[in-house]
């Protein structure tokens, strides 16, 4: 099967997967927000911000090179396996004793109690790793989405009973924790591999090299998402910081939904491509074509409708958070083409860059985000989503010299889209002024049905060869490619 068979293969059931997961995820986040109200919310987000920071250092950093490299040894399995999870013990360990000055900082003791027994899941996802990136590199994506869901069950049933049992804010930890054990356990009983303790320095050098050139990339993606959590968590309060976490957590799941199969999947393609001396840099530009059709209606039409979708699923004590929503939304635009160029740059093995330009985006968005404070939420909000764009040129420079492409065809993949998402808000505003009487989810039904037929007519003239491309990567799946395709994208 062609490289390019199994990336929409490999994407098609990481998007099923996520869809069914976050609509879950989404059931159950929703059920726990009304049963524990934006306070409880936001002091665990206070907690969380540390949480997630350790987790994604561990999850997708050091095992990173097992994707990249052209024939890893089992030394390299071993050699990445140990050093993640020793990363993961340290870093659990530097949670445990910062815990009870965090909550200080904060003001709320109530923190440290959440921080420390969140900890042991960073451990977990650490020895973790080496699995996921196993499956990732195999292309067994079936198994990841079927991992995905188990989890979410799992932890959400979890979270749920805890709640209705009085258990407060601490349900959160059980749905977090069961969630995590239970990925856990099914990534590693189907996949064969087990570590062993043979490996020497060579491999650790080659392990470390890259993987903390990635450690060095997600920690600066990670600070410049959490940051303004914790400023607003120690200058406005859990009130502000369940607001903006929610319009978050609502950004992060579109994207989620929009992008990750695409992210996911395109990585161990690029990967592929470049072992077998294809045009990565063609791939990449088909590849944000496709992510950008896919993705940019959600968050038009998210701005459009913030409002009443706030108070249709989480009720009138959460519509504080709709112009905050509003902002945050043109971040999901950034973050669904944003992965795919990260992960283009993780396959090439080049993140050294892209890791400089993340952090020049904490400075900046720090900085933003300061000025912004005295302004209030939106105008905080407003700031981090600005570092962002400000940066992103950078980023596709990057690439296309990474590519050996130029920088205006990448640019081009975001504009059909872009025009086609902000000529459909139009008739989506139209009718949710004409539905305002006939109740909340009649008017997302009819505002919702009005916007994808407008999008799907205006994908159908004006962006006709997107669907042409994809329909040339389904087939290939049944067919063999044709010779100049198969050249770009060459099979395995």
């Amino acid at each position: 099967m062609t490289v390019g068979a199994k990336f929409i293969r490999s994407a098609a059931w990481m998007t099923a997967g996520n869809w069914t997961e976050q609509a879950i995820n989404f059931a159950v986040f929703v059920t726990l927000a009304r049963l524990l109200g934006a306070e409880a919310f936001g002091l665990l987000s206070m907690a969380a911000v540390f949480i997630v920071v350790s987790e994604a250092l561990v999850r997708e950093s050091v095992a990173e090179s097992l994707i990249s490299t052209a024939a890893p040894e089992a030394e390299d399995f071993n050699a990445v396996f140990w050093l993640t999870g020793g990363v993961g013990v340290v870093l659990a360990g530097v949670l445990y004793a910062a815990a009870g000055p965090i909550a200080t900082v904060y003001g709320h003791p109530e923190v440290k109690g959440l921080i420390m027994a969140l900890a042991p899941s960073v451990v977990l996802v650490a020895f973790n790793a080496v699995p996921v990136a196993i499956l990732r590199r195999e292309f067994n994506f079936r198994v990841m989405s079927i991992r995905a869901v188990a989890g979410v069950i799992a932890g959400g049933t979890t979270g749920v009973a805890m709640a209705l049992t009085g258990h407060g804010v601490w349900s959160f930890v059980g749905q977090w924790l069961v969630m995590i054990a239970t990925n856990a356990a099914i990534a590693w009983a189907v996949v064969d591999w087990r570590p062993g303790l043979r490996f020497g320095a060579a491999h650790l050098r080659r392990a470390s090299g890259f993987g903390f050139q990635v450690l060095g990339l997600r920690s600066g993606e990670l600070a410049m998402v959490q940051m303004p959590i914790l400023i607003i968590g120690a200058t406005l309060g859990p009130l502000a910081t369940g607001l903006y976490s929610v319009s978050w957590r609502l950004v992060e799941i579109l994207s989620f939904l929009a992008s990750t199969g695409f992210r996911m999947a395109s990585q161990p393609a690029f990967a592929a491509v470049s072992r077998a001396r294809g045009k990565t840099g063609e791939l990449l530009v088909e590849i944000l074509r496709l992510t950008a059709l896919v993705a940019f209606p959600f968050f038009a039409g998210l701005a459009a409708l913030a409002e009443p979708m706030l108070l249709l699923v989480f009720g009138p004590e959460w519509l504080g958070a709709a112009p905050v929503l509003r902002v945050m939304a043109a971040l999901g635009l950034y973050l669904c083409v944003a992965s795919v160029q990260t992960s283009f740059c993780l396959a090439a093995g080049r993140a050294g860059r892209l890791t400089v330009l993340t952090w020049l985006g904490v400075g900046l968005s720090t900085a933003l985000v300061f000025a912004a404070s005295g302004w209030g939420l939106v105008a905080i909000t407003a700031g981090f989503v600005l570092a962002h764009y400000v940066l992103w040129v950078f980023r596709f420079r990057l690439v296309a010299r990474l590519g050996s492409i130029a920088v205006a065809p990448l640019l081009g993949t975001l504009a059909a889209p872009f025009l086609a998402s902000a000529a459909m808000v139009i008739p989506v505003l139209l009718v949710a002024r004409w539905a305002e009487g006939a109740g909340l989810a009649a008017l997302l039904a009819a505002s919702v049905g009005v916007g994808v037929l407008t999008y799907a007519v205006l994908t159908l003239i004006f962006m006709r060869d997107r669907l042409r491309l994809l329909m040339s990567y389904v087939r290939p799946a049944v067919t063999d490619p044709a010779p100049d395709r198969a050249g770009r994208v060459a099979g395995q």
